[in-house]
């Protein structure tokens, strides 16, 4: 596989002074694969392994949402409490401002006081590439009173990512589909996207911190109700088969995912959960979840598209995987 000067400048920064890297890098271009796989020597290796790709997530809960809009099942325009039951009288965002990260919700599902014992247990586990820290402390009920609780005016909010928000959305999918929310996105994924190797849940497979010293993969229950937000994970084949489905019209209705729906951060645009750049024709979406970062995007017009995937958390994977998708 042949890169640029520039996708081989920021392959070196991620290797500078790492010892453990696993790197995988994917293309899709004309409607082919090809996967990439360097260890620690920098020598490839034909493996293919299978990574917590944490909000990547976000797109596939978004797809599941395309599919109900379009089969009338549910309303992007539609108020939550039109489908969570038993909620106050009051104003409530709309699906598409869940998916659009416009909600008003915050960032996190934490108060003051339930963020301090969190982070008096993640020190003691080693910091948070080792702890996950939505994993056991949300079930649907504690995060349907966080919507009772919330009070949020009828007016534009400012794009502020949100995990809260997008699991709320998560969970009305998943009452849509009659399975709740991890059930209902396991079929999906298997039935209507194909892929036989992603999955929520956990994985073993080494990751490492900024001290080059080992973390083990966040781990997820199935009743953790920020799910939604991060419990995926998938090998680079499984993600290029993915963008193939956003890209070949196979799927009409994920198109949708693709259209302008909201504003976002920098000089982009936010499509369901996709980020679209502002001067070019290209969706993404990061992932980060503890000790690993992937990256995922793809070019609507070429149809090319770039995964990424790696074994440390909070490195380059986006600059690699933009060098990449930009240079094809």
């Amino acid at each position: 596989m042949e890169f640029s000067q520039g996708a081989r400048e920021q392959i070196d920064s991620l290797y500078t002074g790492r010892k453990h890297v696993e790197l995988t890098v994917g293309i899709l271009r004309d409607g082919q694969k090809e996967v990439v796989h360097w260890g620690p020597d920098r020598q490839e290796r034909p493996e293919t392994l299978i990574y917590p790709v944490g909000a990547i997530c976000k797109p596939f809960v978004a797809s599941m949402l395309a599919k109900y809009v379009a089969e009338r099942k549910l309303d992007l325009n539609a108020p939550i409490d039109r489908y969570i039951s038993g909620l106050p009288a009051r104003y409530y965002p709309s699906l598409e401002k869940l998916a659009t990260h416009t909600s008003g919700f915050t960032t996190q599902p934490y108060t003051l006081w339930t963020t301090i014992p969190f982070f008096l247990k993640m020190n003691r586990e080693g910091g948070l590439f080792h702890t996950n820290p939505f994993r056991g402390k949300l079930d649907d009920a504690g995060m349907i009173e966080i919507v009772r609780k919330t009070v949020l005016e009828d007016k534009p909010y400012k794009f502020a990512y949100s995990n809260i928000g997008m699991s709320i959305l998560g969970y009305i999918v998943g009452q849509t589909s009659g399975e709740g929310f991890w059930d209902g996105l396991t079929r999906y994924i298997r039935e209507d996207l194909g892929l036989e190797n992603t999955f929520l849940g956990n994985v073993d497979l080494p990751g490492y911190d900024k001290k080059d010293q080992p973390c083990r993969c966040w781990q997820w229950e199935k009743n953790d109700a920020i799910a939604p937000a991060g419990a995926l994970n998938a090998p680079v084949e499984d993600l290029l088969d993915f963008a193939a489905r956003n890209l070949d019209g196979s799927l009409p209705y994920l198109s949708l995912c693709h259209e302008i729906h909201g504003p976002c951060e920098k000089n982009a645009n936010s499509g369901l959960a996709w980020r679209l750049e502002a001067d070019a024709p290209i969706s993404w979406h990061t992932g980060s979840a503890g000790a690993f970062s992937a990256w995922l995007g793809l070019n609507r017009e070429t149809k090319n598209a770039v995964a990424v995937a790696v074994n440390y958390g909070l490195v380059n994977a986006e600059q690699i995987g933009f060098a990449v998708l930009k240079s094809l």
